[in-house]
């Protein structure tokens, strides 16, 4: 009798707990069908859709609570996936609409607009969980516990990972397949028209051993930029920074610290530079490394330069138009470096520039000479120095020869000068001159003389014939070169006056 209870007991159970509909296949679930003993509908199959009622009287998108997957018609569209309905509020994970090319994660808010977490935890039984990620329902993102930042669009909080060493954000591609020709790991686009727009802020607090804002390492590449900045200014008058740099040093507290704005370094060697600048430069202050005694060996002092240096020509000299190195339009002054390099192949560096497409690929290479001016200034300091030395030498035998033009005066003219016996030469004007200057004499009658100019190393330059007793001699600097020049007055092979004059 136990045998045949248990067996009618397990039969029974198994027939009343099958889910049952009653009624043909319906295609709406806006009304209930009356079950069997009196029960509400639980479930409801239809052709590619299983739905159930938890709570509520009908399948409504209000106040009742129920769930379906497969094919959904919400009475304006049909949609292909699961959906958990709450009173005014419901997720779906599926296909919008049988045309769609792209599943989607959607919740739905009317009164409620909630927000999407994604959690994480280690208990089947307990509803603990960690947050790991939030979509809120306007757009934002967070991962970990969500900024208090208002304007935040991504956040990322990792002030509890246990570890030593923390990274907020890591783009990797490792993959080998396909051929890629672009490949970007982080981009920032932002067309909106607003008062400030800043693409990255990097900000650190409080104290530790070292910051690094944004650290770059490129490796193996044929061509590699570590950070590209391309600014243009809207406003004629605005200001523009590709590069800005700023350093500082404890408030009220004088740095004694090493600190740059901006930091370069390359290697020693060919064509390879810490800086490059296509375009003006402007600097407010500036010292060379280069110049401390205990980084140098093999000092020699420089000699004999004078004479190089003679070689070089100094020129003005409009640019070229180039698209590449954004040169000036306006005259310049300066050297060739082709003739500097034949004198000094030292100070001259050939620079090979790659040039580049729209997509930064290298198409082709530019290549021209660079002058180290720097390096100029130690052969032009010695030049000078060797000059100065020579005048100095002349000034003493100038000064020999008006003690003696003196003495010989007085003896042959008892004692009047050379104006008294009508000589006389005025210092030239303008004086120093650029193109020509005027020297203004007077000769005593019947008297032949002529002015005579030399070099301050005593060379011959020219000589001009004088035949009116008052007149006025001009000296072009075609005829006599740029320098520092003596010309003289001379009569009946006897020097009368001499002065100086300067040809820039």
């Amino acid at each position: 009798m136990k045998k045949i209870t248990f067996l009618f007991l397990l039969f029974a159970s198994i027939t009343f707990a099958q889910n049952q509909s009653a009624g043909p296949v319906q295609s709406s679930i806006t009304t209930p069908i009356p079950q069997q003993f009196g029960g509400t509908e639980m479930f409801r199959f239809s052709k590619g859709l299983v739905t159930q009622l938890d709570q509520g009287s009908a399948f409504d998108f209000n106040s009742s609570r129920w769930f379906s997957f497969g094919r959904l018609n919400t009475g304006s569209q049909t949609v292909y996936g699961l959906r958990f309905q709450l009173p005014n509020r419901a997720i779906t994970m599926g296909y919008q609409d049988i045309n769609d090319d792209n599943p989607r994660i959607q919740w739905i808010g009317d009164s409620v607009k909630s927000n999407l977490e994604f959690r994480s935890a280690t208990s089947f039984t307990s509803t603990a969980s960690n947050l790991n990620a939030t979509m809120t329902f306007d757009g934002k993102t967070f991962f970990g516990t969500p900024l208090t930042v208002n304007d935040t669009k991504v956040g990322i909080d990792y002030s509890d990972v246990p570890n030593t060493s923390r990274t907020g954000l890591t783009v990797q591609n490792n993959t080998t397949e396909g051929n890629y020709y672009t490949i970007t790991g982080f981009k920032s686009i932002n067309n909106v028209s607003c008062t400030i727009k800043t693409g990255m802020s990097i900000q650190t607090d409080g104290g530790s051993y070292g910051n690094t804002g944004v650290s770059v390492s490129l490796l193996d590449g044929t061509y590699n930029t570590g950070v590209s900045s391309s600014v243009r200014s809207q406003a004629t008058g605005g200001s523009s920074n590709g590069v800005r740099g700023s350093v500082y040093g404890p408030s009220g507290v004088t740095p004694t610290g090493f600190g740059a704005g901006i930091y370069g370094s390359s290697t020693a060697s060919t064509n390879r530079y810490a800086g490059y600048f296509a375009g003006n430069v402007v600097v407010t202050g500036s010292f060379s490394s280069g110049s401390d005694r205990k980084l140098k060996q093999d000092i020699k002092t420089e000699e004999n330069m004078l004479e190089k240096l003679a070689q070089i020509d100094a020129v003005n000299y409009t640019f070229k138009p180039n698209d590449q190195l954004n040169l000036p339009t306006n005259l310049q002054h300066g050297f060739i470096a082709q003739n500097i390099e034949q004198v000094f192949p030292e100070l001259v560096s050939t620079i090979t520039k790659p040039i580049l497409d729209k997509d930064n690929k290298e198409v082709d290479v530019l290549e021209y000479k660079a002058v180290n001016y720097i390096g100029m200034i130690s052969i032009l300091t010695s030049s000078l120095n060797e000059m100065n030395a020579k005048m100095g030498a002349l000034e003493g035998e100038l000064e020999d020869m008006r003690r003696e033009v003196a003495s010989y005066r007085e003896a042959k003219l008892d004692g009047q000068n050379a104006t008294e016996v009508g000589f006389s030469m005025e210092q030239n004007k303008p004086n120093p001159f650029t193109n020509q200057t005027v020297v203004n004499y007077t000769l005593p009658s019947n008297t032949k003389a002529t002015i005579a100019v030399v070099d301050l190393s005593g060379k011959f330059i020219k000589e001009y014939d004088l035949s009116n007793e008052k007149g006025q001699l001009i000296i072009n600097s075609s005829d006599i070169g740029k320098g520092i020049f003596i010309y003289t007055l001379i009569s009946d092979n006897e020097v009368i006056i001499s002065k100086k004059m300067i040809v820039r």
